[in-house]
């Protein structure tokens, strides 16, 4: 039976383990000097070696002819056992579908019988942090005080959500994301062995969309093997397989947006589609891309903190350079934005021409078109400007004048505080009048309730799948803040992904002193039919009868 790249490779020493060795070294003086512990938590992402780690140490604390060094010597009838899942002393659990308290008690009665071969009984618990609370506190006293002859080996994703008093009890080990270079050599290695050939840059790619997780890289060449069987695994085929563009295309998509050539731009996310790439890893791949010439162009000394190839961060920098900094950060903002929209769209494609469109019709230019600048400015200064500014000459300040001014604007400052109404909304055109608001401090209920009673006006204004989003929602005003209803959990889950955005667009839209406090809540009834006619009318414009 085929077994998994994954599963085939896993290690069974702890020298194999891979770019972890401080836990590695750690764990294995606690085995020569006999100082193990009762209870142990492994953490990190995915893919980092912690239940294979758990695994080889088992072995190792059971092992009839352990080696000086610590290591379990797989040859012995317990490793063998163990290594064919055969020996019951090495019990593995899920807590994902194990984490009842029922699950917890049943552990603790077996938890009290020895180890029938062997010296330990090794528990170890993979995704810890799904037990339910109750599960947690019937460990606590087994975990705090367990039999000699038990150990426990917690391995968890997510080490916030484990309890205080389960991390007290327990020694913590955190797993870091392997390194490129070391996953590239090892990936390599594994290659060799399987009489496989395969280009140094496809395996750099591997390594970097697998971000760390060994598991993720070798499930990845895996693929490979399968798809492209008895050929070259290239970078092309690679990026073909994940549904990616080449670098390349990032280079040229990155200069038709400093140039304002939307047109460039299009087309390569036309070739992009025609070749059927996915344009959420498109997205981003450009968001990484734009990151990497930010860096690059900031440090020029040290390569460690982009982790690529010298000729590749030198590519970086050369580009990263000729873009202003404000420039990079603006589009890395957009294009987040742009991601997180994806999500919920039907219409990737279109979300990410519109953004491009947005993004070249934008005033951004090289840093090397910018001459003749001024020094406190960056804006650019004809010679006939310099010219006058240089020969002009101070013109005396009138005193009367200055008196009739501050005159004219305390009356319009005493005529503007005399009134008492609000002037209406006008949103007719494309960039409407904010309206004029009481100060925060003031009226904070009238406040509420003009944007409460202009909120079809305020969705109006806006564009995308917001507007259509917003304009479904109830808003209600009380105490001192905004109360947003949404028709579903999917909508709040959207409106709470965009709040930093609706509150800015309310406070300059309305003008408010201050960001107004929101809370977003899910209406499961709110689908009645008046309800719904109103919001299909807000958006077309029109009037809608129901028959």
């Amino acid at each position: 039976m085929y077994q998994a790249l994954y599963r085939k490779k896993r290690p069974n020493t702890f020298g194999t383990v891979i770019g972890q060795s401080p836990i590695v070294t750690t764990l294995c003086n606690q085995l020569r000097g006999g100082n193990i512990s009762h209870a142990y938590l492994f953490c990190g992402t995915r893919g980092t070696g912690k239940t294979s780690t758990a695994k080889v140490f088992a072995r190792a604390v059971n092992c009839l002819e352990a080696k000086e060094t610590g290591e379990p010597c797989n040859n012995c009838e317990i490793c063998q056992d163990i290594l064919a899942e055969r020996n019951l002393n090495v019990i593995e659990i899920d807590a994902a579908s194990n984490n009842g308290v029922d699950n917890i008690r049943d552990l603790r009665e077996e938890v009290r019988y020895p180890p029938t071969v062997g010296t330990y009984k090794v528990y170890i618990i993979d995704e810890a942090h799904m037990l339910t609370t109750a599960a947690f506190n019937a460990l606590l006293k087994t975990l705090e005080e367990p039999p000699a002859h038990v150990i426990f080996v917690l391995a968890t994703t997510d080490p916030q959500k484990i309890p205080a008093t389960i991390l007290s009890r327990c020694q913590r080990y955190d797993f870091k994301r392997i390194a490129r270079a070391d996953m590239v050599a090892t990936l390599a290695l594994y290659m060799e062995k399987e009489n496989v050939e395969t280009e140094a840059d496809a395996l750099e790619y591997i390594a970097s969309v697998s971000d760390g997780a060994m598991r993720d890289a070798l499930s990845i060449l895996d693929q490979c093997l399968s798809l492209y069987a008895d050929e070259v695994i290239t970078l092309a085929k690679v990026q073909a397989l994940l549904g990616a563009v080449d670098q390349s295309a990032l280079f040229a998509y990155s200069d038709a947006l400093v140039q304002n050539n939307s047109a460039a731009a299009l087309a390569i996310i036309a070739e992009t589609a025609k070749e059927g790439r996915d344009l959420s890893r498109f997205t981003a791949d450009i968001i990484t891309h734009f990151r990497n010439l930010l860096v690059a162009a900031q440090v020029t000394d040290h390569t460690d903190i982009l982790d690529y190839a010298p000729e590749t961060v030198e590519r970086y920098r050369t580009q990263g350079k000729a873009i202003e900094p404000m420039t990079l950060i603006s589009y890395i903002r957009e294009f987040s934005e742009l991601q997180n929209q994806m999500r919920y769209s039907a219409q990737e494609r279109l979300a990410l021409e519109v953004c491009t469109i947005k993004l070249c019709s934008q005033h951004s230019r090289p840093l090397s078109t910018i001459s003749n600048s001024n020094p406190e400015s960056d804006v650019a200064v004809s010679p006939t400007v310099n010219s006058v500014k240089d020969n002009a000459t101070p013109t005396p300040i009138d005193e009367n004048e200055v008196d009739a001014f501050k005159t004219g604007v305390a009356s319009d400052i005493a005529s503007s505080a005399a009134a008492d109404t609000l002037a209406p909304l006008d949103v007719s055109t494309s960039d409407p009048t904010p309206v004029s608001v009481p100060s925060l401090g003031e009226t904070p209920d009238d406040k509420l309730k003009v944007v409460v009673d202009n909120w079809s006006d305020f969705c109006a204004q806006l564009s995308g799948l917001l507007k259509s989003m917003l304009a479904l929602c109830k808003v209600e005003s009380g105490g001192e803040g905004l109360t947003i209803i949404c028709r579903d959990k999917g909508s709040l889950q959207y409106m709470k992904d965009q709040q930093a955005q609706i509150l800015e667009k309310i406070t300059q839209y309305f003008q408010l002193a201050e960001e107004p406090f929101i809370v977003f809540i899910a209406d499961e009834g709110y689908n009645d039919a008046d309800t719904f006619k109103e919001s299909i009318s807000t958006q077309i414009n029109m009037a809608v009868e129901f028959e």
